[in-house]
């Protein structure tokens, strides 16, 4: 069970979103070597030949990869086995116990005292440091015996967690030491952020209620906890997974063999079957072929209603948790839940959110709504657009209005060759290694494994994250795994940079080398992250027609999915560079709507002609790509990005809805007042474009239980990396004193400074600062979404 609130604030992992973005682009660019190094080379064949990556390997543990004196997951020494996850987990709960009593028993005392926010912190690690783990072990590994134990871990430290959550002495000595003066003096800015940090996350978990009005509060959050688990695990259900269409429907469709695969669904039809109508089954691709492919107008819109119907009891679930949220709000006398959720984030609250996204949709409608709406309307009308377009293309027109347009353009260009040739795995890590050396002279250097270090000794590559500004000193290692058969795109921070406490001797070196990488001088953690990806294997070996000469074929990627590593390996990046002294503000753990920044920006620079011309290299001839067949490519996928950005902000504006003032209200007509239905259809019916006023689709919307009332953080990011680029990255995406202010004013901070103040410097505007009502209208104006 998960906690009822974040005390440790353990990281766990962030799932991939990306999103489409248009760019304005200059064409100046920093010159680069046409010609491949040494370096280039030997990183694109350690992810392109799984021969070459093998040999490596074997050179690294000097011995066969079969080798029985293992390492552990990480080079942690307990994590060699199952029993050894669970080992690990009661050592570290034991460590955890007596830290806490040596705490409590030195608070008396002023050294107690001054070392209590070290401390409390370097607790919150020894129990992230599992639980993040298991949290990987859970989502990636595929021994079924590893996951088993890693659930099991998650049970156990979850209930000593939130054992810790309602300690109300912790919490207690916590405020005190904050609020002495002259202790504060001779604490660091950063023991203050944390203990700050930590006491807001025991208030808000209500740690001051009376015990029974306590236990109500861990109740209803344990409720909520469990309804969002329902609320997720069927987010892919139907209403009904058939559709009645009438005989002149049925007859509208022209692709026979469609016709004949829907004829053999219909003696599975559970209902009375009915002569004058045909029974669609919402299976397979059927429905998906039905939308992108048919002229029927109302044939079209039955399937998109019927599969963007969510069950019944999906949508009271939402309805309970939304109302609970309400209820825990109203017991912490916020106004709102979302009040709750914003008061310490960027945009510190529902009426800033509120205003930014309406800016946004403004700017939107302005900027390319009409104008992509106009193009699907003289699609749909043979050349000529409805006077209101708005009104006149609906969501069941869009995919196949789509499909026409990109086929439109594709006719008025030459046959070009597939663009996934120049696009390895191995040419984009390559490529971005050498983005990293020329933005922050950083870079990305293969490191060989030992055995047992890694879940999958085939497909896992480490990496040391190497700053050649400080003597090539290690920053971090990245383990990637791209082909992992489990994991969606997703990146995880396994382990976060922090100082070591063998200062105040709370821990020692010796203890800590078994269970993390240290630096040179052996003082810090270093960070380690973990970036995954559920690529196909394309590489299939064979003789060439000379005798051993041994080819293979390499996994070439979509331009899509050049934007996913893009987009996590920002993420990984931020952990790498934002060392602090104390892991709760280390790298990633920042601000929840500004975390997703470093990642956002990064689809900027895959998303750049002047940066994929120099990455992409053909597997076979390697020669580089040209910018119009760049141009086309991006052009072809970038056709409604608007509209898209669009529609995930009328999401961010149900998100504020289904969690703002009138829903706490709304219990002073019953548990059973809210209906997120009715408020999902008037939204829809206000905002108009590609309006959806007739089926339940906020049902199949995750992002309401887990981001609840922030689900806007990720267009307000993608606001803020398009003024980062517009400010820093648009004339040059490779100029080294841009990627130097970007790296100094933003990414080495963590959550240590303000994000406004990060800002306020990245782009030299002092209003910023401020982080008020009008910093958050600059940075919705004039954006480029």
């Amino acid at each position: 069970m998960k906690p009822t609130v974040s005390l440790l604030r353990c990281y766990r992992h962030i799932p991939s979103t990306l999103y489409l973005a248009s760019r304005h682009l200059s064409t100046a660019t920093t010159s680069i070597s046409p010609v491949p190094s040494e370096e280039y080379q030997h990183i694109r064949q350690i992810f392109d030949s799984q021969k070459y990556f093998d040999k490596f390997t074997r050179s690294g543990t000097k011995g066969s990869l079969f080798d029985l004196n293992k390492t552990g997951l990480f080079k942690n020494e307990y994590l060699t086995t199952p029993a050894g996850l669970a080992e690990f987990s009661k050592s570290s709960l034991k460590e955890a116990k007596k830290l806490v009593n040596e705490m409590l028993s030195d608070v008396d005392t002023v050294d107690g005292k001054l070392k209590y926010i070290k401390k409390l912190d370097q607790l919150s690690d020894i129990l992230c440091r599992v639980i993040d783990v298991a949290e990987l072990i859970r989502v990636i590994h595929p021994n079924s015996s590893w996951v088993n134990a890693a659930q099991q871990t998650h049970e156990i430290m979850f209930e000593y967690m939130n054992q810790l959550n309602t300690n109300v002495e912790l919490c207690t000595n916590l405020r005190d030491i904050l609020h002495d003066p002259a202790l504060a003096r001779r604490l660091s800015d950063e023991e203050i952020k944390v203990g700050e940090y930590l006491k807001q996350d025991f208030e808000r978990s209500g740690i001051y209620m009376d015990p029974e009005t306590r236990d109500n509060f861990v109740t209803i959050s344990q409720e909520i906890s469990l309804l969002g688990s329902k609320f997720t695990n069927q987010i892919n259900e139907l209403e009904t997974y058939w559709c009645s269409v009438t005989i002149s429907e049925w007859e509208s469709i022209k692709d026979k063999n469609l016709k004949d695969r829907i004829k053999k669904y219909q003696w599975e039809f559970p209902g009375t079957r009915d002569k004058n109508y045909i029974q669609f089954p919402l299976v397979s691709d059927i429905p998906f072929q039905i939308l992108t492919d048919c002229e029927c107008e109302s044939l079209r819109k039955k399937v998109w209603v019927a599969l963007h119907n969510s069950p019944v009891e999906q949508v009271d679930i939402l309805n309970k948790f939304v109302t609970y949220r309400a209820i825990l709000a109203k017991m912490l006398r916020y106004d709102s839940f979302a009040h709750y959720q914003l008061e310490h984030k960027m945009a510190k609250n529902p009426e800033n959110v509120i205003t930014f996204l309406s800016n946004l949709q403004t700017s939107l409608k302005n900027k390319g709504v009409l104008k992509e709406l106009t193009k699907l309307s003289e699609i749909k009308h043979d050349g000529v657009a409805s006077e209101d377009v708005i009104e006149d293309i609906k969501p069941w027109d869009k995919d196949f209005l789509l499909g026409k347009l990109q086929s439109k353009i594709e006719e008025s260009e030459s046959v070009l060759a597939p663009i996934e040739n120049h696009f390895s795995v191995g040419t984009i890590i390559a490529g971005l290694n050498k983005l990293f050396q020329s933005l922050y002279n950083i870079s990305l250097v293969p490191v060989p494994a030992l055995p047992g270090e890694t879940w999958n000794s085939t497909d896992v590559r480490k990496l040391a994250v190497v700053d050649n500004s400080t003597g090539k000193k290690t920053l971090g290692y990245l383990y990637l795994d791209f082909w992992s058969e489990k994991a969606l795109p997703s990146h995880f921070t396994v382990v976060c940079s922090r100082r070591l406490n063998t200062s105040i001797g709370s821990e020692s070196t010796a203890q800590m080398k078994r269970l993390v990488q240290l630096d040179e001088k052996e003082d810090y953690q270093l960070p380690v992250v973990t970036v995954a990806c559920n690529l196909s294997k394309s590489g299939q070996r064979y003789l060439g027609k000379f005798v051993g000469f041994e080819k293979e074929t390499p996994t070439l990627l979509t331009l899509d999915q050049v934007d996913t590593i893009f987009h996590e390996m920002g993420h990984a990046m931020h952990s790498m560079i934002g060392r602090t002294e104390l892991h709760n503000l280390s790298g990633t753990r920042c601000s929840t709507d500004f975390v997703e920044l470093p990642s956002v920006l990064m689809e900027s620079f895959s998303r750049d002609p002047r940066v994929m011309h120099e990455i992409g290299r053909h597997y076979i001839t390697n020669e580089k790509l040209d910018h119009e067949h760049l141009e086309f490519f991006h052009k072809r996928r970038a056709v409604l990005d608007a509209c898209e950005t669009f529609i995930q902000s009328k999401m961010a504006l149900l998100d504020q809805k289904l969690h703002n003032e009138d829903i706490v209200k709304s219990l002073e007509k019953g548990f059973d007042a809210v209906d997120s239905s009715v408020i999902y259809h008037n939204l829809e019916a206000e905002l108009k474009v590609l309006s959806d006023t007739l089926s339940t689709w906020h049902g199949k919307f995750p992002h309401l239980f887990s981001y609840g009332a922030v689900y806007y953080s990720y267009l307000l990011d993608r606001a803020i990396a398009d003024k980062i680029w517009q400010g820093l990255f648009a004339a040059d995406p490779w100029d080294s004193a841009a990627g130097q202010k970007y790296k100094n004013s933003i990414l080495k901070w963590g959550g240590t400074r303000d994000p406004w103040e990060c800002l306020a410097e990245a782009l030299d505007n002092e209003e910023l600062k401020k982080g008020d009502a009008n910093a958050m209208q600059i940075i919705g104006q004039d954006s480029n979404l």
